[in-house]
C-alpha cells in the first residue's frame, strides 16, 4: 500500500465518547487472554533486568481466608508517576507500540473484565514502592480512589513501609499484579474467572505449558507452593524443554523456512499416560499446533487432536505423537486484536489454521516416525483384502472418476459430479406417444462390437485401504462409538 506523506492534509480522528470506548474496549476482550497479557508483561519486564536474577514468580497471597493469584517478577520498577501513567489504555513505559509487538492495552483490557472488584499493582523502584487499583464501579473502569490518613482521595500511595512489613525485598526493583477477582471471597488461584468459565486444578500451568513455546535464554519461571498440583516450588517448563527429551523428537525445514517439529512420547508404563506426565505440573497430552514468535496458536488436544490426526499422516499412535508448525518470523501474518488468533495480512485476511499446513506435516514425516506410527496399527489379520478387491473390481466396473476435492474455508468438501461423456438423453421410441425419455447410448458414440476397455480408462485410483478396529480404546479415539466406519480423504 503507498504511503500518503503530508499529515498536514489530515485532521486526525478522535474520541468522542471516551467512556464508552473504554469500556467496550475492555468488555469485548476474551476473559481467557488475561494470563497470557500478564505473563507476557512480567517476561518483557524480567528479561531487561540490569542486575540480579531474572525472575517470574507465580504466588498464592492470603487474605482473610481467601486466596489470590500474584505474578511477580523482576525487572524495572516504576515510579509512582510511572504506575499512575501506565494504568491508562494504550500505556506503555519502556516498551515501542506496534500491531505485530506490544499493544500497550492488552494485560490491562484482559484483565479487568474478570477483576471487577480489583486489580492491584505494585512496583519497586530504588527502594520505592508504589500502589495502585484498577477496577470497576458502577459501569465505570478505572483506578480506584482510596481516602488516605487525612481523608482525601488518592489513586497512588507509597506502601514502601507495608511491603516491607510483609516481607518483600526492597534491594532489586521488581512489580507484582494480584488479581482480586469480581468478589471479595472469590479464590482467584483456583477460580480466576468467577465460574464463568469454570477452569481444572492445573488451569494456570496447562495455559502457560499450551500457549508459551520458548522462554528467554536466563529467565526462570517458579509456581510457589499452592499455585500447581503437586507439593513444594517447581519451575516451569515448556514442551521443547521439558517433553523432548524424554521421547524422541525431529524438526524439519522446508524451502520456505517453515519448521515442523515432530515429537514422539513413549506411553509410560502401567498407565494411560505418556512418559513426559512424570514430575510434571502439566498435562502430558499430546498437540498439533502453529508457532509463532514463541507462542502457539490454533491448538489441537486430546480428542480434537488424535480425530484430526490421519489428515496429518497420523492415523495411529497419535495419542503419544504431537505436531508443531513454526512460521518464520517474517511470514506474512498477524495476531488478531486480542491475539487469540493468527491472520494472514494479505486477500481477504481469513484466520490462519494449523490445518492449512497438513500437507507439508504429512510430507515430510521422518522415517523413523513412520515406523513408530506403524508400530500402533491394529494387526493385519488379511479378512479385509477380499473386500478391498471386491471394492476395486466394482469401482474399474462402474468406471468411476474421483472427483477433485477441495475443501473450502469452512472444512466442507466441494465436488462436482455430472453423468460420463458417453451418455446422452435422447428421445425412445420417437414418433410414438408419450414423453418418456430413457438413456441410450448415442451411435456416434457407440463401442464397436467386441472392442475390450483399454488400460487407460481403468480406475486410476485404487480402493481405499480398510483397518478394523477391535480394541474398545482405538474405537473411542478415533470418535467411532456408535458408527460403522470414517473416511480420511488422504492420509498416507
Amino acid at each position: 500500500m503507498e504511503k500518503l506523506s503530508n499529515p498536514g492534509e489530515v485532521a486526525a480522528l478522535r474520541v468522542a465518547d471516551e467512556a464508552f470506548l473504554v469500556a467496550s474496549t475492555i468488555e469485548r476482550c476474551p476473559k481467557t487472554m488475561m494470563i497470557r497479557e500478564l505473563f507476557m508483561n512480567a517476561l518483557e519486564a524480567a528479561i531487561v533486568a540490569s542486575s540480579g536474577p531474572r525472575s517470574i514468580e507465580i504466588r498464592a497471597l492470603n487474605f482473610g481466608s481467601t486466596q489470590k493469584l500474584s505474578i511477580w517478577n523482576t525487572g524495572p520498577g516504576m515510579s509512582s508517576e510511572e504506575l499512575h501513567r501506565v494504568c491508562d489504555i494504550a500505556s506503555s513505559i519502556g516498551k515501542d507500540k506496534g500491531l505485530d509487538n506490544n499493544f500497550g492495552m492488552g494485560a490491562k483490557v484482559a484483565s479487568l473484565p474478570s477483576n471487577r472488584y480489583g486489580l492491584r499493582y505494585r512496583s519497586n523502584k530504588n527502594g520505592v514502592v508504589s500502589e495502585v487499583v484498577l477496577g470497576e464501579r458502577g459501569g465505570v473502569y478505572g483506578r480506584l480512589r482510596r481516602p488516605n490518613g487525612e481523608g482525601q482521595l488518592e489513586e497512588v500511595f507509597d506502601v514502601t513501609d507495608a511491603a516491607r512489613a510483609e516481607g518483600a525485598d526492597l534491594r532489586c526493583d521488581w512489580t507484582e499484579v494480584v488479581l482480586f477477582g469480581n468478589r471479595s471471597d472469590q479464590n482467584t488461584v483456583k477460580d480466576p474467572y468467577d465460574g464463568n468459565p469454570s477452569v481444572p486444578g492445573q488451569w494456570l500451568a496447562d495455559y502457560l505449558y499450551y500457549r508459551f513455546y520458548r522462554l528467554p535464554e536466563g529467565l526462570s519461571v517458579r509456581f510457589l507452593p499452592g499455585t500447581h498440583k503437586l507439593d513444594g516450588s517447581r519451575y516451569f517448563r515448556t514442551i521443547p524443554d521439558r517433553a523432548f527429551p524424554l521421547g524422541r523428537s525431529q524438526s524439519v525445514v522446508n524451502d520456505s523456512g517453515l519448521i515442523i517439529h515432530y515429537f514422539y512420547d513413549p506411553p509410560m508404563a502401567g498407565t494411560s499416560h505418556n512418559r513426559s506426565v512424570s514430575g510434571a505440573i502439566t498435562s502430558d497430552v499430546s498437540t498439533c499446533a502453529l508457532v509463532h514468535k514463541d507462542e502457539l496458536y490454533d491448538l489441537k488436544r486430546s480428542r480434537q487432536w488424535t480425530l484430526d490426526a490421519p489428515l496429518y499422516g497420523i492415523p495411529f499412535g497419535a495419542k503419544h505423537i504431537s505436531v508443531h508448525v513454526e512460521l518464520p518470523s517474517d511470514y506474512p501474518v498477524r495476531p488478531e486484536a486480542y491475539r487469540q488468533f493468527l491472520r494472514y495480512r494479505e486477500a481477504d485476511q481469513r484466520q490462519v489454521e494449523i490445518r492449512d499446513f497438513s500437507d507439508l506435516v504429512r510430507e515430510h514425516r521422518p522415517a523413523w516416525l513412520l515406523e513408530i506410527i506403524n508400530s500402533f496399527a491394529p494387526t493385519d489379520t488379511g479378512s479385509t483384502d477380499e473386500i478391498r478387491d471386491e471394492l476395486q473390481k466394482l469401482l474399474n466396473s462402474l468406471r468411476v472418476k474421483s472427483p477433485n476435492l477441495a475443501l473450502d474455508q469452512s472444512g466442507k468438501v466441494q465436488a462436482a459430479f455430472s453423468p460420463g461423456r458417453g451418455f446422452q438423453e435422447v428421445d425412445s421410441d420417437r414418433g410414438k406417444a408419450g414423453d418418456s425419455k430413457r438413456h441410450d447410448l448415442d451411435d456416434l458414440l457407440a463401442v464397436p462390437q467386441g472392442a475390450k476397455r483399454a488400460t487407460v480408462s481403468l480406475n486410476a485410483d485404487r480402493a481405499p485401504e480398510i483397518t478394523l478396529l477391535h480394541d474398545e480404546e482405538q474405537i473411542e479415539e478415533k470418535g467411532l462409538k456408535g458408527k460403522a466406519a470414517k473416511f480420511y480423504r488422504d492420509a498416507a
